[in-house]
Order: structure tokens, then C-alpha cells, then sequence
């Protein structure tokens, strides 16, 4: 039967047919081979139905357990062949875009089309998809069979690493383990992804360093790294009459089509430690990533030391206000309570007294093992007050009025005083709120301070260390309104506010977002808060399964 016009044609195959599963919808005839892989395009990564990063894709550093975790991926196939695509795929496809043809014709008032085939589409004389291009078509729109494929990862994704694509990004579906070159990515998923790109691209530049000299392995320290490439690569000789921005009219420009110039540039000078802060923000990768020990491109024990030093230098440029060697998406304030250098390997809290371990014996903090909590509950009984840097202003947490201002609300205690715990004297819980200044150790800096206001991309993370979560009030989540109003709902998803720092609205409705979000916190530390008087106090869970005393600081792993 005799195709449409070709203009219909691209009218029906402007849209990317699916999702499919590629399980379903493509053949074992379709195959990545060197000097033609599979291209997807607008790549979307998934974990429980949410989109991620590559990094999070990725086993986590220093554990050497299976994977289990399934990642979902999808993307757009262009297909080239009809045997790339199974019967049942032909099929699918073929139903999809005999649907859209009749819608069409409904829309325009025209007579039903015959029946569209994929043979017919590939036919190498009178198909559309065979056939080169001639004068009259539109140039704009590129012709092809587009399907939106997903599937579930096989492998780790490889970036710079691949022969098949040396300088690109190579990903493996589970399915006939297919492969793929990663050419567009979404726009979430590239911005969850950046740490990852720059990981592997600092990779690729030690590699290239260690292969183009014979510097025994003892001596490729991150120092060495650095100075190689402030020599050889920070300022090539052909960057000298390039500019990459420039107007043809320039009459310093040799070559209109190069940016060529007469005269030489001189590019701003990079200082050693914005290369160094390069490598301290992957430093523990470095160490504990199995495949970077297998290429063996640097001695071990100079970069796991390098690895700890980096530790107290953020520590210590954190305590001075300044963000130094974290990896992008991590760059939350570390716990200024805790000194890095009693954080490996102290033996300084290791005799605990019969009440400690008794305690935490019974009483498990979920995620931290028993030596950590002992070590912080000796060290909170033997540091009653905390020193005077970290301090909070005491008169912060004091207010007279009835109704309490919303950066204020129960999950930002300024204080464990008694005397802004206890409520009334007669209180069952005042035996628990005399004890409270005796475990502040165990409650993180950051949950007794007001949360800075998201940036402009109008996220916020979570500064509580090793927590990552994210609020995003362009792309709110489910956890994130469930505390909500609905009103509050739909005034934070019609977006008619233009800034948070201006709406007063949605400032309180972040608020009460971070709030839930840190009584989760304390929650996990086996509290919770108490309202009184226009005043916020803090109770700790009782234990449910001995019932007789109130356990003070953790809460009871169910198992």
C-alpha cells in the first residue's frame, strides 16, 4: 500500500514512540559493534521511582558486598534496521503509529489512512527511512524511527574508560547485555551526575600523566600530580593564539573559522590548591575504588595519608567559612562538634564505665556502630559545656510570645538547658530533661540552628552530616509535603512566587518542610518534641518493650 506524503510522515514520526521495555521491543540482532555502537539519547537514571545520579549508581565506597540494587534507565534509540526490533516489537510500534495516523486524520476532517508498516517505512526504493535526502525536505527535522527504551542496568556505567567509546559515556542494559553510548542525558540526571564526570575526568589526566613520563610509582603523590599538571597540561602552547570567544571583526583574529589571533593571550594563572582541591574532593574514591587499585597509577599509604589530611583541612576551612576538596552535590557543612582527629583509631575513650555500655548494649543506635556511640557518650559526660565557638546564643531560643516564629519551630532546639526543658515541676520527664546536657554530644550541631534558605536553584540540603537529602522546591516529593497542608500544597505547586527569601508564604512552608524533616532526626536518636506555653521542648521515647525506664538517647532497633 502506498505510503503518506512524507511531510505526514514527519508529522507522525516527530515524537518518540514508548517507553518500551527493551527486553520486549528489540532483538539480539541489536548490538552495539566497534565503529557502530547504539546511541541513546535524553538518558534518565532511576532508583525506586526516583531519578539519580551515576555516583548513586555506583557501590558504595569502602564495602565490598554484591549490589543488589536494580537501576532503571531509559532513553531514545534511533532504530536503523527493522531486525533490530523483535515481532512483538514491530507490533507495538506498528500499533502506536497506525493509532497516531487516524488520530490525525480525525483532527484534519481527512478520510482514514491505510494501514502504515515498518516494512514499508524501510523499503530500500520507495521507503522514507531508506531513502538520502533530496531538495524540498525538511532539513530541520532529521527522519528517523525514534523509541523511548528502558531497561535495567547490567554493569557500572564506564566514562573515558571504554574502548568502544573511548571519550564517552558507555552503559550496559541486562538485557542480552546490550550495550550503549551515551550521547544527550536528562537535565536532573546530568546535574546529579557531575561529581561522577569529574571523577573519571581526573582519572583519564592521571593516566595520561603516568603514560607520557617514568616516575617510579613511590613517587606519584597528589603534590607530583599537581605540579605535572601545571607544567604540561594547564597551559598548552596552542591555547597562546586561541581565543575561544571572539567576534570575526577582531582585527586581532588571523582566522574568523579558529579564533586565531596576532597577538598572544595571556589565561588567568591557576593557584595550586584549586588543582589539589581537584583530587581532595575524590580522595577517599581514590583509595577504595577497586578498579583505580587495579591500575596501579599511584602508591597506596602517600594517598590514604593525603586522604586524612583532607579530612581536617575541611574540617578546619568549614570552622572559617569556606568550602574546600568536597565533591559536588557534598558540599554540606561537616560536624564542626567533632574533631577529625579523634575520628579513626582513638583508644582515648575505649574504658568505658559498667552505665555506658550497659546503655548501649540495650539500647542499639540504628546505623552507628556500639564504639562510636560509647566513645560520644563519654565524651559528652566529660565535656559538660560545649566550648564558646559553638555556642548558640542562648537568648535565641527564649521567647515570650504565644506564637512561635516559624524558623523557630520544634525541630531548632538553641538549647538543652534545664530551664528550657523542664515545663512544670511535677513533670514525670524531669529526671530526662536534667540528664539532656549530658548527651548533647549525641544530637548534631546542625539540628540546633536555624537551616539557611535555599539558593537560587531553589534547593536545599540537608546539613546534617552523611544525610544527602535534598528538598527541591521546583520538583517537590511526596516525604517532602506529606506534613502539609493541602492549601500549603497547592500554593507551593502553582509556583506563583517568584523567590523564597521575599514569599513569606513559602518561607514558612520550607520551614515546616526542614522541621518534619529534622524531627525525623531526632527521631532517630529516640526523641521528640513537646509544644508548652507557646514553648518547644524535648522528650525522649520511651521504651516500649521493657516499660519501666525511659531510654534517654537511643532508640530500640527492631529486628
Amino acid at each position: 500500500m502506498p505510503l503518506p506524503q512524507r511531510k505526514i510522515v514527519e508529522e507522525l514520526l516527530r515524537k518518540p514512540f514508548g517507553p518500551y521495555r527493551d527486553e520486549e521491543v528489540l532483538s539480539a540482532e541489536c548490538q552495539s559493534k566497534p565503529g557502530k555502537t547504539l546511541v541513546l539519547n535524553s538518558f534518565e537514571l532511576a532508583y525506586n521511582d526516583e531519578i539519580i545520579g551515576l555516583d548513586e549508581s555506583e557501590q558504595p565506597l569502602g564495602t565490598g558486598e554484591v549490589d543488589t540494587r536494580q537501576f532503571r534507565f531509559r532513553g531514545i534509540l534511533t532504530i536503523h534496521s527493522p531486525v533490530w526490533l523483535s515481532p512483538v516489537g514491530v507490533k507495538q510500534v506498528e500499533a502506536e503509529l497506525n493509532l497516531r495516523a487516524n488520530t490525525r486524520s480525525m483532527r484534519e476532517g481527512e478520510r482514514p489512512p491505510s494501514t502504515i508498516t515498518l516494512e514499508a517505512l524501510f523499503n530500500r526504493k520507495t521507503g522514507y527511512l531508506w531513502r538520502t535526502p533530496v531538495p524540498g525536505d525538511n532539513d530541520e527535522f532529521e527522519l528517523g524511527l525514534r523509541l523511548k527504551i528502558q531497561g535495567f542496568k547490567n554493569f557500572p556505567a564506564l566514562y573515558m574508560t571504554s574502548k568502544l567509546v573511548p571519550d564517552g559515556l558507555f552503559w550496559h542494559s541486562k538485557d542480552c547485555n546490550r550495550a550503549y553510548e551515551v550521547a544527550t542525558m536528562d537535565i536532573h540526571t546530568f546535574q546529579l551526575s557531575e561529581n561522577f564526570f569529574w571523577r573519571y575526568r581526573l582519572l583519564a589526566l592521571m593516566i595520561k600523566i603516568v603514560g607520557e613520563g617514568r616516575t617510579p610509582l613511590e613517587k606519584r603523590t597528589p603534590e607530583w600530580f599537581v605540579t605535572q599538571y601545571l607544567e604540561r597540561f594547564a597551559h598548552p602552547a596552542s591555547d597562546e593564539h586561541e581565543r575561544l570567544i571572539y567576534d570575526s571583526t577582531d582585527s586581532d583574529i588571523i582566522n574568523a573559522d579558529e579564533g586565531k589571533t596576532y597577538l598572544p593571550r595571556h589565561p588567568r594563572r591557576i593557584h595550586r590548591r584549586d588543582i589539589l582541591g581537584l583530587f581532595a574532593a575524590q580522595s577517599e574514591w581514590f583509595v577504595t575504588d577497586n578498579e583505580v587499585k587495579r591500575k596501579r597509577i599511584f602508591p597506596f599509604k602517600p594517598w590514604n595519608a593525603f586522604r586524612k589530611e583532607v579530612r581536617k583541612a575541611r574540617w578546619h576551612a568549614a570552622r572559617n567559612n569556606v568550602i574546600w576538596g568536597w565533591p559536588i552535590g557534598r558540599e554540606n557543612q561537616p560536624d564542626l562538634e567533632s574533631d577529625p582527629d579523634n575520628e579513626e583509631g582513638d583508644d582515648e575513650y575505649d574504658e568505658d564505665d559498667e552505665d555506658t555500655r550497659n546503655v548501649v548494649e540495650r539500647n542499639p543506635i540504628i546505623g552507628k556502630t556500639n564504639e562510636i556511640v560509647r566513645r560520644k557518650i563519654d565524651k559528652a559526660k566529660t565535656r559538660r559545656t560545649l566550648p564558646s565557638a559553638r555556642r548558640v546564643d542562648e537568648s535565641s531560643s527564649s521567647s515570650s510570645s504565644d506564637e512561635l516564629d516559624p524558623a523557630r519551630v520544634h525541630a531548632y532546639m538553641s538549647d538543652f538547658s534545664r530551664e528550657s526543658s523542664s515545663t512544670a515541676p511535677n513533670s514525670s520527664d524531669e529526671s530526662v530533661d536534667e540528664r539532656l546536657p549530658e548527651f548533647a554530644g549525641l544530637i548534631p550541631r546542625q539540628l540546633s540552628q536555624v537551616p539557611e534558605l535555599p539558593g537560587p536553584d531553589n534547593r536545599w540540603w540537608c546539613p546534617v552530616p552523611d544525610c544527602g537529602h535534598m528538598v527541591d522546591l521546583q520538583r517537590l516529593k511526596r516525604d517532602d509535603i506529606k506534613a502539609l497542608s493541602a492549601t500549603t500544597v497547592f500554593y507551593l505547586m502553582e509556583k506563583k512566587w517568584r523567590s523564597i527569601r521575599e514569599d513569606e508564604r513559602a518561607k514558612k512552608c520550607f520551614f515546616e518542610m526542614v522541621s518534619k524533616h529534622y524531627e525525623d532526626h531526632f527521631a532517630d536518636l529516640g526523641f521528640r518534641f513537646i509544644q508548652t506555653r507557646g514553648r518547644v521542648t524535648i522528650d525522649s521515647i520511651r521504651d516500649k518493650r521493657r516499660g519501666q525506664q525511659s531510654a534517654v538517647i537511643v532508640k530500640e532497633e527492631v529486628t
